[in-house]
Formats: structure tokens, C-alpha cells, sequence
């Protein structure tokens, strides 16, 4: 049992730091020994100075060199003040102004011309919260992966760990972790606490119980979370899966501090589809958006016979997947049930997730994010450390028929926007053989509006890459393909742009 944090069920010594610098060295050489190509790749959470416009126009063309792009490309550009004198965080915030009153421009990338520079506009946000204002030490979280899922460059979560347990400049945030890793060896769970380290994550690494199942090394969280020697400054106990995302952690715990934690709760979401809640006759917490549980919780599963089996080597309570047997032994064993909080998120649809991330919500969790559908919240939420944690997916709609998703996409309607903007668009790819194909989602989503994609009506630049140059300052580069079919109306003859479409927005205070 490994631990990254300075309240461990193992002391660390100053000898046992400087080895683990050292050892994060060695590591550094072994997974990067030409410095390219990687298992886990290097990142550095503190701010980076820039001198000017110069560095900014390096930066920019480096990342279209980097994804092959250009070097003939449109190209729009506009810096955002915002001003943190808004009351709320709406749906959709109006702007009297055009995001780009000079349009796109036709321009060529090279070594030797900076790129344009973009003209100041004015919008108002929250009074800011950002990552380094938060106090998370209420919360510990559980979380049983592999370490080739951790270790994996597609697949490693510190980088998204590091944006909400974190300040966001290398150091906790307050809120402990747990990593169980299933069948790891000593290295690789000294490996696994070196990079929390780095990354200023407050860890606490072991190697998981190995006579247990996945159903078995999830309930047997719980334990480890009680368990855990810093339980008695915890006040929320949290099951989570290696790809769930906490965007607003302020906002989350502000939710959760309206539950007494000296009471039992059980906090967590349905599923997405009606099929699967229909299918599973069970209210439980699905694993995936987060199960938040009070320490009388805590206290009393483990107390409880939930991993116990009968002589064929199955559950008692039954139960395939952690989350039902959690659920199976409350249920059958307590009085507790589901608190049910419908802002976190299981995100069990598939297909374009637009729809979701670009309807102004304001989620308290996310997931699947690089399985069911692929997005990357690390670079989502970067926007955070100018404009605040709310200002994460917030709406912004121009007078030129604009709305940036912030942190998501630019999205431009041609032909006006002629549709309520407060319905979520769908964008889903929704199985039609099935019987609930039209309310599927409608639980959680609502009445959604048709899509846009194919029918010229839409136009929509994603987020490439982000970047904080230093306090309150966060650059944001979106991408559209020329080839990308979606934004043509090929049946009336619509033709495709010659050249890829790059928008470069920078917030500033």
C-alpha cells in the first residue's frame, strides 16, 4: 500500500520523498527515452508565461503542425474579456455584439508571418470560482482500475484527475483518492503513486484484493474508504469509475453539503435510457456518474454480508456489476434508498455526444468520455482557470447567428436560429429497433429537437487544443475539417470547403 499523501497508512520519510523523485527520474528515461512516444504522457500543471502575441502565434502554429493542418487554412480570431458581475450561470447568455464582425479570413500558416490578432469583446460571467479556490477535503474517492488502463496513454485519467483534484498548479486540492489496481505488481503500484505525485494528486495506491472479482474489488472500496486513516476529516465517501469527471467541483459540493453527512445517504443517478432503468427493476446509483455515500453509509456496509456466495461461487445477493451489488446489499440488508441527484451524469448514450455538452447544462459529472463517445475533458475544463468553473459549457449567443459551447465548440447557423436553443439537439445515435426508441432518453434529456447535421443549417468548430498562459489568461484553438461532411448539405449540392477552418479565442480578464 502506497501512498501519495501527506496523511498515509504509510509514513513517508524525506529519504522515501527524494527516492520517489528519483524514481520518477528513472521512470522519466525509461518510458521516454528519446522523449517521444509514451505510456504516460509528461504534462506539467503550472501556468506558462508567454511574452506576447509572438509566442501566442508560435503556440498555434505548432498545434496545426501538430494534427496536419494547413497550411492554407480560414482562420478567425477574437479575445473575450470577461467580466464576473452576473448574477447566474443561464442556459444561454445573450451577447449584443458579433463574434467575428470580420468574418473569416483566407490565410496561409508559415515560419515567418504572425497571425492575426483579434479585437476585444466583452461578456459577463459568475463571480469566479476557479480550480484554485476549492476545498475539497470533505471528499475522498475510490476507484478500482488496471494499471494497464492507468498507464495507458488512451486511456490514463491523471490528466483529468489532475483538473478536479487539484488546484491546477500542482497541489491537492484537499480531497483524497484511493487507486485499487488489479493485479499489480510492487513496481507498478510504486509507479502509479510516483505519477499522483507528480501530479500533485493526494493518493492513497494499493494493489487490489485478488481472489475478488470486478464486482467484488468495487463493493470492497467501501471498506478501503472507511477504512482509510484520514475517514474522520472526510465527510462524503465517493465510488467513482477511472473515467469519471468532475467539472464543477465548488458546485459539487455546495449539492452535497445540503445532505447532512452525519445521516445516511446514498447519493447517485439513473442511467440515461428508460430501457436499461425498466430492464434492471432496480432505483440504484449507476457506478459511472459517481456514488456519493455519508460515513453512517459507509459504516454500516461494512458491516454487511455483500460479497458472500453460495456454493457455485456466485453472489447471494446477486449482482454482475459493482454498482447492482452495492445496491442488492442496501437494499436487502437497510432501510437506506437512493438519493437520487439528477446532475450527475452515466452518459450511457452513444453517437455524437453534441447534443449533450453543447445544451448549456451544467453536468456534475461526466462519463465515458473515451469509450461510448470521445471528448476530452482536461482540455474542456483548462477555460476554468481564466473565467471560473462555471463558465465550463456555458453558452454564449451573438448577434451574427453564433454560440460557443465553451471549451466544447463554435458553432455557426447559417440560416439564423430558428429553433428553441433551451431543447437539447439530438445528435445521439438511438438503437430504432427498440421499443422505447422515442423516449429513450427522454428521462433525463427531455423532448429533444431534430438534428442539424447534413442539412447546411449548422456549422461547428471543435475544441483542438487549450492552454493556460498564466493567471485568468486561457487560450482555445477549434477545429473544422474541410472533409467533415456534417456541415454540407451534399443532397442539395452543397460543395466542401477547400480549406480547413481554425478559430483561435483567447479569455482574458
Amino acid at each position: 500500500m502506497i501512498s501519495a499523501s501527506p496523511n498515509s497508512m504509510v509514513p513517508r520519510t524525506p529519504l522515501h520523498r527524494w527516492l520517489s523523485i528519483v524514481f520518477v527520474f528513472l521512470l522519466v528515461l525509461y518510458f521516454h527515452p528519446n522523449l517521444s512516444g509514451s505510456t504516460i504522457p509528461i504534462f506539467s500543471p503550472k501556468a506558462i508565461s508567454f511574452s506576447g502575441e509572438l509566442d501566442q502565434s508560435a503556440w498555434v502554429k505548432q498545434v496545426l503542425r501538430n494534427h496536419t493542418i494547413g497550411p492554407e487554412i480560414t482562420y478567425a480570431v477574437r479575445t473575450i474579456q470577461y467580466i464576473p458581475d452576473a448574477k447566474e450561470r443561464l442556459s444561454i447568455t445573450e451577447v449584443d455584439h458579433a463574434l467575428f464582425p470580420d468574418k473569416f479570413q483566407d490565410i496561409t500558416v508559415n515560419s515567418g508571418v504572425s497571425l492575426p490578432v483579434g479585437k476585444t469583446l466583452h461578456v459577463h460571467v459568475k463571480q469566479l470560482s476557479r480550480p484554485d479556490d476549492v476545498d475539497a477535503s470533505s471528499l475522498i474517492f475510490g476507484v478500482s482500475t488496471t494499471f494497464d488502463r492507468f498507464s495507458s496513454e488512451k486511456t490514463t485519467p491523471i490528466k483529468e484527475w489532475t483538473r478536479w483534484l487539484t488546484d491546477g498548479k500542482g497541489r491537492s486540492n484537499g480531497a483524497g483518492l484511493i487507486l485499487a489496481l488489479y493485479n499489480a505488481t510492487d513496481f507498478e503500484v510504486e509507479h502509479a503513486c510516483a505519477c499522483l505525485t507528480q501530479a500533485g494528486i493526494n493518493a492513497t495506491v494499493v494493489a487490489s484484493n485478488s481472489q475478488l472479482d470486478m464486482p467484488g474489488r468495487y463493493v470492497d472500496l467501501v471498506q478501503m474508504l472507511y477504512n482509510h486513516p484520514t475517514r474522520k476529516e472526510r465527510k462524503y465517501f465517493a465510488l467513482i469509475d477511472d473515467d469519471t469527471f468532475f467539472p464543477y467541483m465548488s458546485e459539487l459540493l455546495q449539492t452535497l453539503f445540503k445532505y447532512d453527512y452525519k445521516k445516511p445517504y446514498y447519493i447517485g443517478t439513473f442511467t440515461e435510457r428508460v430501457d436499461w432503468i425498466l430492464s434492471n427493476h432496480a432505483p440504484m446509483a449507476y457506478g459511472g456518474g459517481g456514488i456519493f455515500l455519508t460515513a453512517p453509509v459507509t459504516r454500516k456496509i461494512v458491516t454487511l454480508p455483500c460479497l458472500e456466495k453460495n456454493e457455485e461461487g456466485k453472489y447471494i445477493l446477486g449482482g454482475d456489476q459493482g454498482d447492482r451489488l452495492l445496491y442488492n446489499c442496501l437494499h436487502q440488508h437497510t432501510d437506506i434508498t437512493l438519493t437520487y441527484l439528477a446532475l450527475l451524469h452515466q452518459l450511457d448514450q452513444f453517437g455524437d455526444p453534441s447534443g449533450f455538452y453543447e445544451s448549456g447544462r451544467q453536468p456534475l459529472s461526466l462519463h465515458h468520455y473515451k469509450s461510448w463517445h470521445n471528448v476530452f475533458p482536461a482540455k474542456i475544463h483548462t477555460v476554468a482557470d481564466a473565467c471560473g468553473e462555471d463558465c465550463v459549457l456555458q453558452r454564449f449567443k451573438f448577434s451574427d447567428n453564433f454560440i460557443i459551447s465553451n471549451g466544447y465548440s463554435v458553432a455557426e447557423y447559417p440560416h439564423g436560429i430558428t429553433f428553441d436553443p433551451l431543447q437539447m439537439e439530438n445528435t445521439f445515435d438511438i438503437p430504432t429497433e427498440n421499443d422505447f426508441h422515442d423516449v429513450l432518453l427522454a428521462y433525463s434529456f427531455g423532448e429533444m429537437r431534430k438534428g442539424l447535421s447534413d442539412t447546411g443549417r449548422k456549422r461547428s468548430w471543435h475544441l483542438l487544443e487549450s492552454r493556460r498562459e498564466r493567471d485568468g489568461r486561457v487560450m482555445q484553438i477549434y477545429l473544422k475539417r474541410r472533409g467533415d461532411g456534417r456541415w454540407v448539405n451534399e443532397k442539395d449540392g452543397e460543395a466542401h470547403p477547400s480549406r480547413d477552418s481554425v478559430v483561435v479565442l483567447t479569455w482574458a480578464p
